[in-house]
């Protein structure tokens, strides 16, 4: 038997353990090296930065320059454009004085004070910006022109990856889109791509005519994994421990994780464990997938009970019409009819705003798969908690 759980959640995956998804990689791979611009749209949880990842790994292996960033893990914008700055001159130049030149040669806009640390061979790097341009997107933008200069003097492709990057927009509104779309659509040298789990948001910004991101670039959405090759991987998965699997488990797994890739894992490697910690190894059945998913659920009790309980009457029972009232679709089509908010008692402008909110905090998300938008649970296992918790 294998020593190990082939079913690995909450870190990036490797290229190898990706399940079909070559054609994202492809797409994103594609816009790095072109250079491109790709917007890659997708809910958390799917995938998009192990996808990234590959792409990376492919790009960098052919010597590429790959500059990955998350908006989320900088406090401001200023502090990301600095973060590229130092990137783009440490990667393109071959020495500290080098790159001490480079930062003075291609971002002089900018003003930059840079502070270099031999210990941890890395740069500190503030931004004084130009008279009108001191902070922000426009900062953002002046940098970024500045990496498209250094690319052309080195003569290579750097391409830029700024995932969750509706942060960098929502910080400086729709101003921020045109100023960065003013500077990045002359780049010739440089490649973007932006993912995105603000699906809507982003969406939006893509699509809409009057938007200044709208035919930017390419746009790729990520949705769920087709059921048929997350069926073969996960037999397969269990089949290489011995475990038998009955008819109907792996699809209880799929549906009880609703298709997410990051759920379908976290999920299937919980039945992995408990079927080899039962000797001899137990079969997987959707009964023991069912009964994994809500020991899962009740073991994260005290931190749903605190989520739950901050939540206001009213979002608390608009959460129980989705989870209660979900159609055919799953998705909790007609939540707005007049049958349903007289069953929960919740008027129709209550329920939406409640919906909207639920969104806003990351509860809820809409399905970017589905003509149609759909609400669907962020983590099932919130779902599964309230469903086991909660009195009807």
């Amino acid at each position: 038997m294998p020593a190990t759980n082939p079913f690995e959640y909450g870190r990036e995956l490797n290229p190898d353990e990706l399940v079909d998804r070559a054609g994202d990689v492809d797409a994103v791979a594609a816009a790095m090296q072109r250079p491109g611009k790709l917007f890659l749209i997708g809910p958390r949880r799917f995938g998009k930065t192990s996808i990234i990842r590959a792409a990376e790994d492919r790009v960098t292996a052919k010597g590429g320059v790959v500059l990955r960033y998350d908006a989320e893990a900088f406090t401001s914008v200023e502090l990301l454009a600095g973060r590229i700055l130092a990137d783009t001159a440490t990667r393109l130049t071959s020495t500290v004085e080098r790159a001490t030149l480079a930062m003075r040669d291609f971002f002089a806009g900018v003003r930059p004070t840079a502070t270099y640390s031999a210990t941890d061979n890395k740069w500190s790097v503030s931004l004084a910006g130009t008279a009108g341009r001191e902070t922000g997107a426009p900062l953002l933008a002046d940098v970024l022109n500045g990496v498209e200069r250094a690319a052309v003097k080195a003569r290579k492709t750097v391409a830029i990856v700024i995932d969750e990057f509706q942060q960098v927009v929502a910080n400086g509104g729709r101003d921020a889109e045109a100023q960065i779309r003013a500077s990045i659509q002359r780049h010739r040298r440089v490649g973007y791509v932006f993912a995105g789990s603000a699906t809507r948001l982003l969406a939006d910004m893509t699509s809409d005519p009057k938007r200044p991101f709208y035919k930017l670039g390419d746009v790729r959405v990520i949705g769920a994994l087709p059921r048929p090759d997350f069926t073969t991987f996960l037999t397969a998965g269990f089949r290489s421990a011995r475990i038998r699997v009955e008819p109907g488990a792996v699809d209880a797994i799929l549906e009880l994780a609703e298709e997410v890739p990051y759920n379908v894992q976290m999920l299937a490697h919980e039945c992995w464990v408990r079927c080899r910690e039962a000797s001899p190894a137990s079969a997987l059945t959707a009964a023991l997938v069912r009964d994994t998913r809500d020991r899962a659920a009740l073991r994260y009790d005290p931190i749903y009970t605190q989520l739950w309980s901050a939540l206001p009457p009213a979002q608390q029972k608009a959460l129980l019409a989705l989870l209660r009232e979900r159609g055919a679709d799953g998705g909790g089509a007609g939540l707005l009819s007049a049958d349903v908010t007289r069953r929960y008692h919740i008027g129709t402008s209550t329920m939406q705003k409640s919906l909207e909110a639920l969104t806003s905090k990351g509860i809820l998300r809409e399905d970017p798969a589905l003509a149609e938008s759909r609400l669907r649970i962020e983590d099932p296992l919130f779902a599964a908690w309230v469903e086991l918790v909660v009195p009807r």
